[in-house]
């Protein structure tokens, strides 16, 4: 294990919490972006592209927050679970789940980024079983 991609992906938090959504140089100009499981745009390639596609899905929503509740490796791979709280834009309708984001990381960088509305599948995909949560 590499305590070194959980940093790089705590970093990305700490800066998405700060409404800083660059990136920085934590990803691969080539990053692969997925939404799997979640409506909408879902897979692109390039931080261009994984741009447009979260912009395209937050803009459902009048306010979406996801709060990291747990960091869980199996290199090259981190889950993060994250508990959701957002609400539609237009409907106001009130939404909570728990759910998780599959990051790979290859030579210090995040090659790529699959968000799960299920974290039992982000799991399964990172090899970890639900006993090393």
């Amino acid at each position: 294990m590499s305590p070194k991609n959980v940093q790089i992906v705590r970093r990305v938090y700490e800066q998405w919490s700060r409404g800083d959504f660059s990136g920085g140089d934590a990803f691969h100009p080539e990053v692969e972006f997925e939404m799997v499981d979640w409506p909408g745009r879902d897979r692109s390639r390039g931080l261009g592209e994984m741009r447009e596609a979260w912009l395209a899905s937050l803009s459902a929503w009048d306010d979406f927050r996801a709060e990291p509740t747990a960091f869980m490796e199996n290199d090259p791979h981190v889950v993060v679970l994250t508990h959701v709280t957002a609400r539609g834009k237009g409907s106001g309708a009130a939404v909570k789940a728990d759910t998780a984001t599959l990051w790979t990381i290859e030579s210090g960088k995040v090659v790529r980024l699959a968000l799960h509305w299920n974290p039992a599948d982000a799991l399964e995909a990172a090899g970890l079983s639900g006993s090393e949560r």
